[in-house]
C-alpha cells in the first residue's frame, strides 16, 4: 500500500530503478534474499500500479503460500481503480480470498459517510460476495493533524455505511506507530498493520488480523515487487 494516487508515477520511478538491481532470487526483500525463517507470505495487495493480473502469476503466487488478495478499489471519492474488475476476476478464478481497500481521505464524518459509499458501489460494481473485508487504508499524512477521537468517530461512521450495505467485515490498514496515536483498534477492527523491519521474522501484532512486514518482496515470475502480510487469523479469508 502506502501509494497514494498522486504518489503513482513517483512510486513507478522508484520501482523501476529498484528492479534493474532485484536480482534472480525467486523470493526476496528490500534486496536481500530470505530463508524460510521469514514471515509468511499469505497475503498480497495490489493497486493498478501493479497492472492487469494474470492467473499464471496468481498460481505461482498460491504456490508460495498465498492464501488472499486485497485489491485496491477507490480513493476518496474522485478515483476508482481502473483495473479493480480484471483483478478482482482473476483472483477469484485463481481461488484466491478477495477483499478490498479504501484509501482514505476523509477528515469529518459527512466526508467519511460519502467516500464510504463511493467505494461500497465500486466494490458491488466487480463482486456479489459479501463475506470479503472491507478495509479502510488510512495513512495519509493530513490523518495525522486531526485527534484520535475525531479519526475514530469518523472511521465509525464509515464502517456504518459500509455493513449496512451487507459487508460485515471491516478492517483498519494503517502504520503500526499510528495505532494509539492517531488511530484505535478495537474488537471490530482488529487491524492490518504495516512495520518493515530489516530482517523481518516470526510474527508480530499478534493480536491484529495481519502483518504487513515489508513492501519488497518478489515472486518467481513476477516483474515487481509486492506488499505483503502475514495472516494472523482466517479473517481475511472467504470461509
Amino acid at each position: 500500500m502506502k501509494k497514494s494516487n498522486s504518489l503513482k508515477l513517483a512510486a513507478l520511478a522508484l520501482a523501476t530503478f529498484g528492479a534493474l538491481f532485484a536480482g534472480n532470487a525467486s523470493l526476496s526483500v528490500q534486496g536481500n534474499t530470505f530463508s524460510a525463517n521469514h514471515p509468511n507470505a499469505d497475503m498480497v495487495d495490489i493497486s493498478a500500479y501493479q497492472g492487469a493480473q494474470t492467473n499464471l502469476g496468481l498460481q505461482n503466487m498460491k504456490d508460495s503460500g498465498v492464501q488472499a488478495m486485497t485489491i485496491k478499489a477507490t480513493e476518496g471519492t474522485f478515483y476508482t481503480n481502473p483495473l479493480l474488475g480484471q483483478q478482482t476476476a482473476t483472483a477469484q478464478s485463481s481461488g484466491l480470498s478477495i477483499n478490498f481497500y479504501h484509501y482514505a481521505q476523509f477528515t469529518t464524518k459527512n466526508q467519511a459517510k460519502k467516500e464510504a459509499k463511493y467505494f461500497v458501489k465500486k466494490v458491488k460494481g466487480v463482486t456479489s460476495q459479501r463475506n470479503v473485508v472491507m478495509a479502510v487504508d488510512f495513512e495519509a499524512p493530513k490523518l495525522a493533524h486531526l485527534s484520535i477521537a475525531t479519526n475514530d468517530r469518523n472511521i465509525k461512521a464509515f464502517n456504518k455505511v459500509v455493513k449496512a450495505a451487507g459487508f460485515s467485515k471491516t478492517d483498519i490498514y494503517t502504520n503500526a506507530n499510528w495505532v494509539d496515536s492517531y488511530v484505535s483498534m478495537n474488537t471490530a477492527n482488529l487491524g492490518w498493520l504495516a512495520n518493515y523491519p530489516n530482517n523481518p521474522t516470526g510474527k508480530k501484532y499478534v493480536a491484529a488480523n495481519a502483518w504487513q512486514w515489508t513492501s519488497n518482496f518478489k515472486f518467481a515470475g513476477q516483474a515487481g515487487k509486492l506488499d505483503v502480510s502475514q495472516l494472523n487469523n482466517s479473517y481475511y479469508l472467504n470461509d
